[in-house]
Order: C-alpha cells, then sequence, then structure tokens
C-alpha cells in the first residue's frame, strides 16, 4: 500500500530541490520527519528512490521511473480536494463561460467585476470564440454556459434574451461620408466593406439581412479580431460594420460611429445553455451579475 499524500509531497519537493534540508524548510518540517517519511515510503513501495551522499541527492532509475506518475497522483488527489472543498462552500468555485468576442470585450468583464465585489473567490474562465464554434462548445460541456447571438434554432440549448445590441458603420474621420449621422443598408452598398469572418455572428447577421433584402454586400477586406477590422477602417480602407458593444469596449474611440437604418441592423444578445442541465451555484451567479450589467445598458 502506498504512503499517504505527505510522504509522496515529500518525495516530489526532494526530487525537484536536490537536498533534503531545503525540501524540509519548503514542507516546514524538520529534516529528521522528512527523513522518516521517505523512509516509510520507500518500505511501502519496497525499492530505494534516492542515492544520498554528503554533496547531494539525485533519484535512483526506479525513483526516475517514479516520478512523472507519483506527480500525476498528487496532482489528481490534490484536484480532487480542491473540488470537495469548493462543493461544500456556496461562495467559491469555478465557472467556465464561452463567449463571443465583442461580448468577451465588453459586456463579460462588467459583469464579472460585479461578481467579484460579493464573491471573490469565484474564478472566472473565460472562452472568446466565433459564432460557430460557441454552441458546439456548449453542447459538448467544454463550458458551462455561453453569451452569444443565437443564429438558428439548436433544440439541444436553451436560450434566454439579455439585450439587443444594435450594429453601426465607422469610419475614419476624414472619410466622405463625414456629414452623414446615419446610413441605409442600401448605402453600405456602395463603399468597400471591412467586415469580420463569416464564422462570426456580426457576419452571419449582417449577411442574412442583405439577403432578406436582397442586397449584395460583399466584403472588401475580411478579420477575425475587432481591434484589426478597427484599425483598418482608421486607415481610411473603408466602412467597418461592428457591433455597439465594440463601442462599449472603448476600441472605435478614434473612429466615427454611423447609425444604420431603414432597415436597422442588430442581434439579440443573450445566455445560451445545455436544455436539461443544472448550473452550478458560480455559474448562476455569474448569470445573474450578467442580467444585471444588461439591464443596466
Amino acid at each position: 500500500m502506498l504512503g499517504d499524500l505527505k510522504q509522496l509531497r515529500a518525495f516530489l519537493a526532494i526530487a525537484r530541490l536536490g537536498n533534503f534540508t531545503r525540501a524540509a524548510y519548503e514542507l516546514n518540517i524538520s529534516q529528521s520527519a522528512l527523513t522518516i517519511q521517505i523512509q516509510q515510503l520507500e518500505t511501502h513501495l519496497r525499492t530505494q528512490l534516492f542515492d544520498r551522499n554528503r554533496r547531494s541527492v539525485t533519484l535512483t532509475p526506479h525513483g526516475q521511473e517514479l516520478f512523472p506518475r507519483i506527480e500525476r497522483v498528487v496532482a489528481e488527489i490534490e484536484d480532487l480536494v480542491t473540488h470537495a472543498r469548493e462543493a461544500n462552500d456556496p461562495d467559491r468555485g469555478t465557472v467556465t463561460v464561452a463567449a463571443l468576442p465583442s461580448v468577451a470585450a465588453g459586456l463579460l468583464p462588467r459583469a464579472i467585476h460585479r461578481l467579484n465585489r460579493d464573491y471573490p473567490r469565484i474564478t472566472v474562465r473565460i472562452r472568446d470564440t466565433v459564432a460557430a464554434r460557441l454552441n458546439y462548445m456548449i453542447r459538448n460541456g467544454e463550458v458551462d454556459f455561453g453569451v452569444g447571438s443565437p443564429v438558428k434554432r439548436d433544440q439541444e440549448l436553451f436560450w434566454e434574451k439579455l439585450m439587443t445590441d444594435r450594429f453601426c458603420a465607422f469610419v475614419a474621420p476624414d472619410y466622405p461620408w463625414t456629414t452623414r449621422n446615419s446610413v441605409t443598408l442600401k448605402d453600405l452598398a456602395g463603399p468597400p466593406l471591412i467586415l469580420p469572418v463569416r464564422e462570426s455572428s456580426i457576419r452571419m447577421h449582417i449577411e442574412a439581412a442583405a439577403d432578406k433584402n436582397k442586397i449584395s454586400l460583399p466584403a472588401a477586406y475580411e478579420a477575425v479580431y475587432n481591434s484589426t477590422i478597427i484599425a483598418m477602417a482608421a486607415q481610411g480602407l473603408g466602412v467597418a460594420i461592428l457591433s455597439e458593444l465594440v463601442v462599449s469596449g472603448g476600441d472605435a474611440q478614434r473612429l466615427r460611429r454611423i447609425s444604420i437604418e431603414n432597415p436597422p441592423l442588430y442581434r439579440f444578445i443573450g445566455i445560451l445553455r445545455r436544455a436539461g442541465r443544472s448550473l452550478s451555484r458560480p455559474a448562476e451567479l455569474l448569470i445573474g451579475a450578467l442580467r444585471e450589467v444588461a439591464s443596466a445598458n
């Protein structure tokens, strides 16, 4: 039978530091207690783990073979202990959320800030991704839930609307449209357009609106990141079409924002999660913070 967790941690500390004295100091125990732990572990395993002399301590061949396996065992046990403690602490835990890039740069950070005020021990992991992959990540359990815009119905996912996100045109200050405060969808068919890639939620909604109104809106330039699209528009290369959430993130302050009307372009932003699946308390708390931030917009 293997020794207890203290003995395994002692083994890893000595193997990493190559010295009993430094390992004992790191583990906050006496050197004699550390020696006893290693002796007990070697007895349990029926093998010598270290070659010792006055100057150094090195792993034996068998010790080298066991090191990565013991390291994995200790990591798994510590992860299990952490999970068990978090499960019994309602104000502690981890939530993983997938979000569209514009949401991850605007709405989500404000919600996390609000969450941290009352629950500082909750950790939030963000997976920012395009719309085409967001649904996949939710369905396959890679994340607890997602924040995005549904392009088509998915019976496996439950949808809750948070807000309406309007699209706007962005141009350089000296672009020919300097006197215009609004444009129509037909107006956008003239200048070179700078658009997100086809996998993005914004592009999907733009193309759906263009098809519905029988208007062609081809992209002169495409980019994955909003910051790239904004930089290209700032150089006067054309008209960028992005959402107001990008503006709230502060990236487009150097550009003129022009409203799109007749018809307006917009999308709904909301919570996406697997239907029939209960969420953890940290996930529910983050969703609550998202609702509060969205309602304040």
